[in-house]
Parts: C-alpha cells; structure tokens; sequence
C-alpha cells in the first residue's frame, strides 16, 4: 500500500504539519477486574475494594446527615 501524499501547503492539517494528525489519547492497559487484578495482587486489589466501599459509605453517610 503506498502512502497518500498531501499537497506541500498543510490544507487539512491540525497543526500544519502534518505531523501526529492521527494520534489517538494513550490508555494505559485494563482496569484490574476480579480475574485478572493486574497490576495488583488478589490481596492488594480485594484490600482496594473494601476501602473504596467504606470511603463511598462514609461519603454516602454524610450527605445523608447533611
């Protein structure tokens, strides 16, 4: 497949270039999941969870009394 050649005066370019018109935001890998808690260890990823749902109850709580 041969490259597509644009015209020398940047028409169509976001920066004028050309350079990186098609570059895409970066995603770092997967959200760790039960089955595969990577970067974490089964341990670390369930500690995870337990805090994140006491640090939402805490938060739900004081909205409720608020």
């Amino acid at each position: 497949m041969e490259r597509t050649h644009l015209p020398e005066t940047g028409a169509g370019t976001r920066d004028g270039s050309g350079a990186s018109d098609n570059d895409q935001p970066y995603v770092f890998g997967r959200r760790p999941r039960a089955i595969a808690p990577w970067p974490f260890t089964e341990r670390q990823y369930a500690r995870l969870l337990l805090v994140r749902g006491r640090h939402m109850e805490d938060d739900l709580t004081r909205r409720i009394a608020a």
